[in-house]
């Protein structure tokens, strides 16, 4: 007992020491959770930042207005060739636009992976609702060529080969369905983006992926043609999708518009917050 009682004030003394101890520690904790402070003030000031999903990217050329408007004002009642001519072409999706048929002379567009070109032609024979037609792109980008097919009417396809003018890629076999192309805000996952004004809490739980998707799935529904290959893949995939034009921005709605504009600063944000604070 004499011992014990001896060791008392030494016992009391480590106590003591160690309660100051972790209250210390405890001090360096709270220091530490500063930078949570600082993804707060992140968050506030890209997620104020303004955009305008109408004027983010280049300025449209008059030529790009042209094509836009010739490929949206096709009248398919003219004649049972014109319209969309669309499927897969390789690993990307394509638009065979044909807007005019002049005696033998077909004119046209192809639009596929964020390009669209023009394409013109001949229509070389044709027996009772068979077509057989040969179309050239211009020749002034290295990836140009020749489209040949032939076209089906009562069947609605188009099937064909494609080949360069130079060796720099693969020679293509393609078959494609005729499509109308409507715009629907129903279409794909998250409608609520074409369809509704969304409020944060409906975006910040998002993971980025996510976020990613659902804005691109506006520009989707208007029939942009993704030049990002990633986002292509997505797309290309789902049969409701058709690539319409490089340039949709003047389609987008008001509730798009919103819409985007958080999204990206979402995006800023999370981008911004990682590289940061290293999570």
């Amino acid at each position: 007992m004499r011992k014990i009682t001896q060791l008392l004030p030494v016992l009391i003394a480590m106590l003591i020491f160690s309660c100051s101890g972790n209250k210390s520690e405890n001090s360096n904790n709270v220091k530490t959770d500063t930078p949570v402070e600082e993804e707060t003030e992140v968050k506030q000031v890209l997620l104020n930042v303004k955009k305008n999903a109408r004027l983010i990217g280049p300025k449209r050329t008059a030529e790009q207005n042209l094509v836009d408007n010739d490929i949206k004002n096709i009248d398919q009642s003219k004649n049972p060739l014109y319209g969309y001519w669309v499927g897969m072409f390789g690993k990307n999706k394509i638009n065979i636009a044909i807007s005019n048929i002049e005696n033998d002379s077909i004119f046209g567009y192809s639009v596929c992976a964020g390009n669209y070109r023009k394409i013109a032609g001949t229509i070389r024979s044709s027996s009772p609702q068979v077509y057989d037609v040969v179309m050239l792109e211009p020749g002034d980008d290295q990836y140009d060529g020749k489209f040949e097919f032939t076209i089906d009417e009562a069947k609605k396809e188009l099937n064909g080969k494609w080949a360069p003018y130079k060796n720099t890629v693969q020679p293509k076999t393609y078959s494609l369905k005729k499509r109308n192309f409507r715009y629907d805000p129903s279409l794909g996952e998250f409608p609520e983006a074409s369809e509704e004004y969304l409020e944060p809490m409906q975006v910040e739980n998002f993971k980025t992926e996510e976020i990613e998707l659902y804005r691109n799935m506006i520009y989707a529904r208007h029939g942009y043609s993704f030049t990002n290959l990633k986002i292509r893949r997505i797309f290309d995939g789902l049969d409701w999708y058709i690539p319409m034009s490089t340039d949709i921005r003047q389609n987008l709605t008001d509730i798009e518009v919103h819409n985007i504009d958080m999204m990206y600063n979402y995006e800023d944000y999370y981008e911004e917050y990682y590289n940061s604070f290293g999570r």
